[in-house]
């Protein structure tokens, strides 16, 4: 009751849009994309609200290629160097498209599958995916995030792509062969839909719009965000606080160490998640840092909880409380928080012999990626070898998926944790041809590790 009377008169506050941590990653990225292009690009950009306002020639397959790279080229910033584009068969690139740098022999390349060039809107947005990439590769001074695609597919945005791109972010393929039918679902691009909304909320935001008339043709999902994303920035505005997007000063590792210490402490998730990633940069930190990271354990907030944990394992003295703290951690802790305290624990040579049961419930949990936790079970050594039949039971699942890198990262740990792993081979793998290729790449992995 009480409840409802406080929202009817507008008292409750907005829920903040996405987690904090993809808030921080898009607010960030979004704020060096616009620094890189210059804010004068971006707010005369046009934003595309349908694909006819583009001129494409849909002859043929060649003359839409020529025509789409044409029509997304012109709306970029201008490119340093050259990259051709050419078509190859599906089966023969894996991916939509793909992007090769420049050889010291050939310019920088865009290839678009033959299928995707079935679709006018895919593959503008794949061209601009991929000659985004080409723009932040040319940079001499580009960063390996600058290169990533959780940076370089923003640029489209900022271009005026971004309707186009929540349009074609979810693709769902019907098919039919041979008696057979089904469907899929594939993504266009690094974001997802909300994700795009979210970072076209700070693109109108960037060119003062308040109500863009381009957000009424948005897929549903990324307009809500979007709107979400506005009442939250303005009931930020309200309550004196401001976004990481247009901040004077934000947290990184050249701030001042006294106020990233108090960010991270802070009622800011956004800024103390920040100000921990650029703590986690820094070693050997500081007892006021690691007071600060002490105080964050205890927020409610669950992307800004693990990576303070983490950083009390990069603590110049490892003092009682802070041992304390991770030993508690380890035990009580969400399984993100858990291991993050065991990551901490090995950082301060810390022993997690004691807690074999938890490190299995914890391979569990991370069932769909468990090869950091396998290298921090590894580091520990034969302390704990009782775990080998719970570590080849996910080399098993990993040969039916064959997966090469976690096969290799079981058979790792494997080699670590108990003196004798083809024994443990010959045990638990009853198929002969699976124990052959088993310890044939395991022998391998031994050969280069000694090499």
């Amino acid at each position: 009751m009480f409840d409802d009377w406080f929202f009817m008169f507008g008292y409750r506050k907005v829920r903040p849009p996405l987690t904090t941590f993809q808030r921080v990653d898009i607010e960030l990225l979004m704020r060096r994309t616009i620094e890189r292009v210059g804010l004068p690009f971006v707010r005369q950009t046009q934003v595309i609200i349908d694909l006819d306002e583009l001129n494409l020639d849909r002859t043929n397959a060649n003359a839409l290629l020529e025509s789409a790279a044409s029509e997304v080229v012109c709306r970029l910033p201008k490119q340093k160097m050259p990259c051709d584009v050419q078509s190859v068969a599906a089966a023969d690139l894996g991916y939509p498209s793909t992007y090769s740098e420049a050889t010291q022999d050939s310019a920088a390349i865009i290839r678009l599958a033959e299928e995707t060039l079935r679709d006018p809107l895919r593959t503008v947005m794949e061209l601009a995916f991929q000659y985004s990439c080409h723009y932040w590769r040319t940079f001499p001074s580009a960063t390996t995030l600058d290169k990533s695609p959780r940076t370089s597919d923003l640029l489209p945005i900022c271009c005026g792509f971004g309707v186009l791109g929540s349009e074609a972010c979810l693709y769902d393929d019907q098919w039919s062969q041979a008696g057979w039918a089904g469907w899929s679902i594939s993504r266009s691009g690094y974001y997802s839909t909300v994700e795009i909304g979210f970072a076209l909320a700070l693109f109108a935001r960037s060119r003062n719009e308040t109500a863009p008339e381009w957000a009424g043709y948005l897929r549903l999902d990324s307009r809500e965000t979007a709107e979400v994303a506005w009442r939250f920035f303005e009931e930020r505005e309200k309550d004196g606080g401001s976004l990481l997007f247009d901040a004077e000063t934000i947290p990184s590792s050249q701030a001042d160490m006294r106020q990233l210490a108090t960010w991270l402490e802070g009622t800011d998730p956004a800024y103390a998640l920040a100000a921990g990633y650029a703590f986690a940069k820094l070693d050997g930190l500081s007892p006021r840092a690691i007071e600060a990271a002490m105080n964050a354990t205890s927020c409610s907030d669950p992307d800004v909880v693990p990576v303070a944990v983490r950083l009390l394992g990069n603590a110049r003295h490892s003092s009682p409380e802070v041992q304390s703290r991770i030993h508690g951690l380890i035990r009580r802790g969400s399984p993100r928080v858990a291991f993050a305290a065991m990551q901490a624990a090995v950082s301060l040579n810390l022993p997690l012999g004691g807690y074999r049961r938890r490190v299995s419930k914890l391979l569990d949990y991370f069932s769909g990626d468990p090869s950091p936790l396998l290298e921090l079970v590894g580091a520990q050594g034969t302390t704990l070898s009782r775990l080998a039949p719970k570590i080849t039971h996910r080399l098993r699942l990993a040969i039916q998926d064959q997966d090469d890198k976690l096969v290799d990262a079981s058979l790792v740990c494997l080699s670590k944790i108990h003196d004798d792993p083809e024994k443990l081979i010959c045990r638990y793998l009853k198929n002969a041809e699976v124990q052959l290729l088993v310890r044939t790449r395991l022998k391998a992995l031994e050969t280069r590790q000694q090499t």
